[in-house]
């Protein structure tokens, strides 16, 4: 499923790889996490908190599953996802700043519910409460809110229902 770019053109199917993770990407995913995540720190604890970032980034890469975004061979971003046996939860998508809404993640998203769909599973996923762009996102693509947290906004989407034989 291919997104939109800011023109409206569709963006191509071969211009977005995937790929794991490697050892080697560590800083690198370190640096985008920082580049991401640091206003939606601000806004959610009032500031850059060091020792947070470095907890939170540890567990991102102890759970594994990581995989770099690649555009023209570029990384531009990465994904983690988690199979579950009633959903695929989307526990991580990150798209450099520069490359935000051109999008990437739309794309990335709409391959996702495909596969949930296929799959018969829920599209899972939570994001900043103050993460407001990523919000406008999952909710353009039909993702229906669940519940919140003090700090996280937690949607879903279910693909349509077939409709009836007749």
């Amino acid at each position: 499923m291919d997104g939109e770019s800011r023109t409206g053109e569709p963006l191509g199917a071969a211009h977005l790889q995937r790929r794991p993770a490697h050892d080697a990407d560590r800083f690198w995913l370190d640096d985008l996490r920082r580049a991401v995540y640091r206003d939606l720190f601000d806004a959610t604890w009032g500031g850059w908190d060091e020792a947070r970032h470095r907890r939170h980034f540890s567990s991102c890469w102890e759970r594994g599953g990581i995989e770099v975004l690649l555009a023209e061979g570029q990384p531009i971003g990465m994904l983690q996802i988690e199979i579950r046996a009633d959903a695929v939860e989307l526990v991580e998508l990150q798209i450099q700043p520069a490359q935000q809404g051109i999008g990437w993640g739309t794309r990335v998203v709409r391959e996702l519910q495909e596969r949930a769909r296929r799959e018969g599973r829920r599209l899972v996923l939570g994001t900043g409460l103050h993460n407001l762009g990523a919000q406008r996102l999952y909710l353009r693509l039909g993702f229906r809110e669940t519940s919140r947290s003090a700090t996280h906004v937690h949607l879903e989407w279910r693909a349509p229902a077939a409709p009836p034989l007749t």
